[in-house]
């Protein structure tokens, strides 16, 4: 009997250390477009770029959109984007 919960604990604790490896991140796939609603109440279609450290919404023409609040989203300049990016890298790498 306790070998058989022992060996039950075993292969839980295995299970989950896989499911844990399989949650890392993947980057956003490209090209699912979406309706996103701008802060001013304009609609753009775009699509996710990104991954899991920092992610925005981009159109067609390359313009980058990130989320304020309640799914209100704001443009960015390339200059701050390059800074959000450059700031996800450092939360990415601590030791860099």
């Amino acid at each position: 009997m306790k070998k058989r919960i022992s060996t039950y604990r075993y292969m839980v604790g295995l299970l989950l250390l896989v499911c844990s490896l399989q949650a890392g991140a993947i980057p956003a796939k490209r090209g699912m477009w979406r309706t996103i609603q701008l802060k001013n109440g304009k609609e753009v279609k775009a699509q996710l770029v990104g991954d899991e450290w920092f992610h925005y919404y981009a159109d067609s023409l390359g313009t980058a959109y990130v989320e304020k609040k309640n799914n209100l989203y704001k443009k960015v300049s390339k200059r701050k984007l390059q800074r959000l990016i450059e700031k996800s890298k450092k939360r990415r790498n601590p030791q860099q």
